[in-house]
């Protein structure tokens, strides 16, 4: 019963690639990982609480009772527990969740775009200024070898990663 339930819930998880695929999301990675980082920032949450709600109850009695060093013991893995329960039981609907907010961002910057070069055809009389300049950007970029793609991908996702740690931080 219970591989049953994995296989089928493993199944899910693979039907959300086509999901992804329908509502025109490139990379089926992004919505995964931002649905695993919701669940690693829920868990954590969630084992505050009970650190915060286990300090809370202690506190509040006369004497320690003889379950106490077991509770907080058990509570040391609050993390993994919630974590796993997420896991395996709502992450597809997680994953879904993010696709379609995927896709919706997609589509106000695709309208965006549209908007912008149809305001500036207005101004100007040059068509889609932007959407040409996007093109050729991304011609650039594809023009490079592999090795130098991934060089500039990871000095970007570095720049960025810096930039909200140092947000985080300050």
């Amino acid at each position: 019963m219970i591989k049953k339930y994995f296989e089928n819930y493993f199944e899910k998880i693979k039907d959300t690639k086509k999901v992804a695929r329908d509502k025109n999301i490139g990379v089926w990675w992004m919505p995964v990982f931002d649905s695993f980082l919701i669940t690693v920032y829920l868990s954590w949450q969630l084992s505050v609480g009970v650190w915060i709600a286990l300090d809370a109850w202690q506190s509040g009695q006369d004497y320690i009772p003889w379950y106490m060093d077991s509770l907080w013991e058990i509570s040391s893995f609050s993390l993994t527990i919630f974590m796993s329960i997420i896991t395996f039981t709502i992450l597809d609907k997680i994953i879904l969740f993010f696709i379609y907010v995927h896709s919706y961002a997609n589509k106000l910057v695709l309208q965006g775009i549209a908007k912008l070069d149809m305001y500036l055809w207005r101004k100007t009389g040059r068509d889609t200024v932007v959407a040409n300049f996007i093109w050729k950007l991304q011609r650039k970029y594809m023009s490079r070898s592999k090795r130098e793609r991934k060089i500039m991908t990871f000095a970007f996702v570095g720049m960025i990663g810096a930039y909200y740690g140092w947000m985080i931080l300050t």
